[in-house]
């Protein structure tokens, strides 16, 4: 005969305990890899970029086109750019601190007045 006996079975203190453990522990790894994600993206777009005339870009060893004004809040410039080849467009973000405040006057300034070509002014 035993001398004690006893139903074991897992409280609903545990089983919330554990899932609220798990789940955090998941939404870290999640929020961990899309960091990594996103410095890899963000690190994919560095480079030297050239505004050339009418409205073209040199960046990334490849020539763009500007397909629409410029969106140019306060804090940044959003550009959005097609490919002379090929057809993948790119929206290209270029905010207040990635360069000199000198680049950036000069910048906004050729972006919302572009220099007239000899061939308008005839």
């Amino acid at each position: 005969m035993a001398q004690w006996r006893c139903d074991v079975r897992i409280s609903r203190c545990t089983q919330l305990f554990s899932l609220l453990t798990h789940g955090v522990l998941v939404l870290l790894i999640l929020l961990l890899f899309q960091g990594i994600r996103s410095q890899k993206r963000l690190a994919a777009v560095r480079g030297e970029l050239r505004l050339l005339a009418d409205w073209r870009i040199n960046w990334h060893g490849r020539e763009w086109r500007l397909v629409k004004k410029p969106w140019m809040p306060d804090y940044g410039i959003l550009l959005t750019l097609h490919p002379m080849e090929g057809n993948k467009y790119q929206r290209l973000w270029l905010v207040l601190d990635n360069m000199e405040r000198e680049e950036w006057r000069y910048l906004r300034q050729r972006l919302l007045y572009p220099p007239v070509s000899d061939d308008e002014e005839t």
